[in-house]
C-alpha cells in the first residue's frame, strides 16, 4: 500500500549561504518529517509563496496530498485577529499567515485530515475566528514557564487531557510535553471545543466539531516521538485517517 502524502506547511528564513549573504529559504524542521515517515506517512512540504501573486497554488498544492500537517513556527501577525501588536511581539511572516490560512481553508473544504502543532493551533483558533496571547509571561505573569530551557525532547510539563476527546484515546489523561511557545489560545473560535489545558489553565489542545478529524495541540510531539510512544501516537492516527480517509 502506498504511503497518504501528508503536505506540510514551511516557514521561511535567511541564511548566509557560501558567498549569498541571507539567501531566502522555505523549510520544514527535520522532527516533522521523521516523525511522519515513522507513522507511515510520506511527508511533503508545501512551499510558502505569495497567494496572491499564484493565484490557485494552494489548491494545486493540496490536490496532491491526503492530509494536512500545520507546522510550528514564528508568531502570528495580530491584524490578522484584529489586534495592534503588542510590545513582546515576535517576528512575524504576513505571507506564512496567509499561505497557512488558505492551505487550512483548502483542506478543510477537501475534508482531509488535519493536525496542527504549536504556531498551527494558534492559526486554527484565528481561522475559526478566536484570538492569542501575543505574550504569555506579560499577559499571565502567573503561568508556568512554557517556553523550555532544556533540551527540545525532554518534557518539561504536563498537559491534563478531557476524555471525551480523539486526543484521549491516543494519549490518555495526561501526557508530559516538549514547550516552546510564548503565544497562546485566548479567545476561543467557534466550532472548536478544548480538549487539553496546562497546570495554569492555557489551552494546549483543540479539536473541531464543523470538520471529520481536525487535532490541534499546542506542544511538540514531533520533537518528543522518537522516545514517547504517546506523541508518535499522534503522528500515527493521524496518518491512519489519512489512509482511510
Amino acid at each position: 500500500m502506498a504511503r497518504p502524502v501528508i503536505g506540510m506547511s514551511t516557514g521561511r528564513m535567511a541564511v548566509d549561504y557560501g558567498p549569498v549573504p541571507q539567501y531566502p529559504l522555505t523549510y520544514v524542521p527535520l522532527d516533522y518529517v521523521e516523525a511522519v515517515l515513522e507513522a507511515g506517512g510520506l511527508p511533503m512540504p508545501l512551499a510558502l509563496h505569495d497567494v496572491g501573486l499564484y493565484d490557485g497554488a494552494v489548491a494545486e498544492q493540496l490536490a496532491q496530498c491526503d492530509g494536512l500537517l500545520l507546522s510550528g513556527g514564528v508568531d502570528i501577525n495580530p491584524a490578522t485577529y484584529g489586534e495592534q501588536p503588542h510590545p513582546q511581539l515576535n517576528a512575524t511572516t504576513p505571507d506564512r499567515d496567509a499561505h497557512e490560512l488558505a492551505l487550512l481553508g483548502e483542506a478543510k473544504r477537501r475534508g482531509i485530515p488535519i493536525l496542527a502543532i504549536c504556531r498551527g493551533i494558534q492559526l486554527v483558533n484565528v481561522a475559526y475566528g478566536g484570538t492569542l496571547y501575543q505574550d504569555i509571561p506579560s499577559q499571565l505573569p502567573d503561568a508556568i514557564q512554557h517556553s523550555q530551557r532544556s533540551a527540545r525532547h525532554l518534557p518539561s510539563h504536563d498537559v491534563t487531557v478531557s476524555e471525551t476527546s480523539r486526543l484521549y484515546d491516543l494519549v490518555g489523561g495526561s501526557i508530559a510535553v516538549t514547550s516552546f511557545h510564548h503565544q497562546a489560545v485566548k479567545e476561543l473560535g467557534a466550532n472548536l471545543d478544548v480538549v487539553a489545558t496546562a497546570p495554569d489553565g492555557i489551552i494546549e489542545g483543540v479539536e473541531a466539531t464543523d470538520h471529520p478529524w481536525l487535532v490541534a495541540v499546542q506542544w511538540h510531539p514531533e520533537m518528543s516521538h522518537a522516545a514517547d510512544a504517546p506523541s508518535q501516537a499522534i503522528f500515527e492516527a493521524f496518518v491512519a485517517q489519512c489512509i482511510s480517509g
